[in-house]
């Protein structure tokens, strides 16, 4: 049976009996949302298109006219079901004091990202889903190598220019912070497990010094 929220009115038309763009695009991001709760409730592999389509009220060829296959469509569930945090992520700038203080503020941000129900739930599932979906990590990597590591460069970036970090990779640097500072939060996550907040502070300050220690400009001092 049809989701009822989304069955509770007809598409609005435009001009020539065609959707609105407004009504394309709340469709859309409601096919989203429940194909990322199909998936998490049942798994990439039983969860068929047919039923996606069911479940959102639209066609089947409302979801091949943007998407080649279920690979695809996950990928796009994932980048919006990420969509509101990775805004959170974009509005962060750095607060006053040094690039110590302003990375470990970044790096609870991250932590907060990472370790939410949800995210773990979906890496869990596209780490369990790869090995037999193989286009499924190239499309994620391709789509969205940058997306996060872009704003944690521009925070770097920012430190660079005041000239207390120095840079010869703003990229590669924003995907070792990233790696940095959530590696082992988010590895015991997975597992269920979680630090006490006393031992997750000192682990991130840790990793943010460790960090800072490998970048410093040569002649800084630290904050």
């Amino acid at each position: 049976m049809a989701n009822g929220t989304l069955e509770s009115t007809e598409f609005k038309r435009g001009p020539g009996g065609r959707p609105t763009r407004e009504e394309a695009a709340r469709r859309h991001g409601a096919l989203l949302t429940i194909a990322t709760r199909l998936f998490l409730e049942r798994g990439l592999d039983t969860v068929s298109i047919d039923e996606i389509a069911r479940e959102a009220g639209v066609a089947k060829r409302f979801i091949y006219a943007r998407y080649r296959d279920k690979a695809e469509l996950f990928v796009a569930a994932i980048e919006h079901s990420f969509a509101d945090r990775l805004e959170m992520l974009h509005a962060f700038e750095p607060p006053q004091g040094g690039a110590e203080i302003g990375l470990v503020e970044l790096g609870r941000k991250l932590i907060g990202i990472a370790l939410e129900g949800n995210a773990l739930a979906l890496h869990r599932l596209v780490v369990a889903a790869a090995p037999r979906f193989p286009r499924l990590a190239q499309i994620l990597v391709e789509r969205n190598r940058n997306r996060g590591a872009g704003d944690i460069a521009r925070v770097l970036n920012f430190y660079a220019d005041r000239g207390e970090i120095t840079l010869d990779d703003p990229q590669m640097a924003a995907e070792q912070f990233f790696i940095s500072v959530i590696g082992i939060p988010q590895r015991l996550a997975l597992l269920g497990l979680r630090e006490p907040p006393e031992q997750e502070e000192r682990r991130l300050a840790t990793a943010v010094g460790l960090f800072l220690d490998g970048c410093r400009a040569r002649g800084g001092s630290r904050t």
